[in-house]
């Protein structure tokens, strides 16, 4: 992770609460309280039940491969690991969004900013490599959980990839340089690692935010949050390009996972 959000999430957590005996750790920058957890089994997941409505924020520390189960079983699984991070991510960018666009409407209207708000628009301008309030909108910014459970899928075949159980690589990110990562089979290549899904998550969200071969689609979603509109503009994700897109369409469809893009955390969670 990279600039102001590995700092937030990495290096600022500030206190440590209990919750139902599990580690409960509240990070500066987010308004929810994270449970994280290793996935100590398969049993345990299934026992957890799942309320759309109010999603328990669960971040993984590790994750069991989801190879073993039947089709039904591993979709159901693979969302109640995922989901939760995504949830978590995508409220964090929300709520950064939002004093944004405060501080746009100050900006506008030629009201002077307090230092907290200089400091927050420094710190997000060198985080998404731009210093143009019309850009860094278009970059901070989140589209639907059913687009991003269906890369997800797609990329570690719904939890049953070896990158996925090994080092939480959701997405099939690659790492380069002297990174540590997990070397593909066969070749040098490293896949990255993650020391949760969480961070996974928010690793894939910085790469969509500011990468060059997808401004056609943070474009597009200002415009719409339709996850079969949207998905035509990640094409640059994968060298199938369009066969890539139709397999997502594929999934979000055969799989309705479109039912997931107005779960919420649960309220209890969020101070």
């Amino acid at each position: 992770m990279k600039g102001f959000l590995t700092v937030t999430v990495s290096l600022i957590a500030f206190s440590v609460l209990l919750f139902s005996g599990k580690e409960v750790l509240r990070t500066h920058g987010s308004n929810i309280e994270i449970i994280y957890k290793d996935l100590a089994s398969i049993e345990d997941l299934q026992a957890t039940k799942f309320d759309c409505n109010a999603v328990k924020p669960v971040v993984y520390k590790s994750v069991i491969s989801l190879e073993e189960l039947t089709a039904d079983e591993r979709k159901e699984a693979f969302i109640k690991i995922v989901l939760p991070s995504i949830l978590i991510a995508r409220n964090d960018i929300e709520k950064e969004r939002r004093a944004l666009l405060q501080i746009e409407e100050k900006i506008s209207r030629n009201i002077a900013l307090k230092d907290s708000e200089l400091s927050l628009l420094s710190d997000l301008s060198e985080k998404y490599r731009t210093d143009k309030i019309d850009e860094l909108l278009s970059r901070l910014n989140t589209h639907p959980p059913s687009i991003i459970l269906a890369q997800a899928a797609l990329e570690s075949g719904w939890g049953s990839s070896r990158f996925f159980a090994e080092g939480n690589n959701i997405f099939g990110t690659w790492t380069f340089g002297n990174s540590v990562g997990i070397k593909a089979t066969g070749s040098e290549a490293r896949l990255s690692k993650y020391d949760s899904t969480l961070q996974a998550v928010e690793d894939y969200l910085f790469n969509i935010n500011v990468g060059w071969a997808y401004e056609d689609f943070r474009k597009q979603r200002t415009d719409t949050s339709h996850s079969l509109k949207l998905i035509k503009y990640l094409d640059n994700y994968s060298i199938l390009r369009e066969e890539y897109v139709r397999r997502l369409n594929n999934i979000i469809r055969s799989t309705n996972l479109e039912i997931y893009d107005t779960c919420r955390i649960d309220p209890a969670f969020i101070y």
